[in-house]
């Protein structure tokens, strides 16, 4: 099984927002190449985190959310090891994400 770490230990926190940040950072990981190539994705986030906000999220995962159809599809192949408050968080960003596609799709 081929696996990519998404580590965000590797930047600034212990609150991951903005957008382009998480544009950034897709970049950043080559996430639109890397997740065609990895069977599982491990996303990391610090245990010192204090939050990630939607807009960081969606500018980091939101084009994966929208390719993989589902939440449970998401959940499939990007795999979170992150403290447990944020766990339904991040669910929640995934599943904004999936409401209007079009709202949220890159101009």
């Amino acid at each position: 099984m081929n696996t990519l770490t998404v580590d965000l230990n590797r930047l600034a926190g212990p609150v991951f927002s903005g957008r382009n940040r998480g544009a950034a950072a897709r970049q950043e990981y080559n996430l639109d190449q890397a997740e065609e190539q990895a069977d599982v994705i491990q996303v990391v986030i610090p245990d010192s985190t204090y939050t990630v906000t939607s807009s960081f999220f969606l500018g980091l995962f939101g084009d994966s959310v929208r390719k993989c159809g589902s939440l449970s599809k998401f959940e499939k192949k990007f795999r979170y090891s992150a403290p447990d408050f944020l766990i339904p968080v991040l669910r929640g960003h995934a599943s904004l994400a999936l409401q209007n596609k079009k709202l949220f799709a890159q101009k």
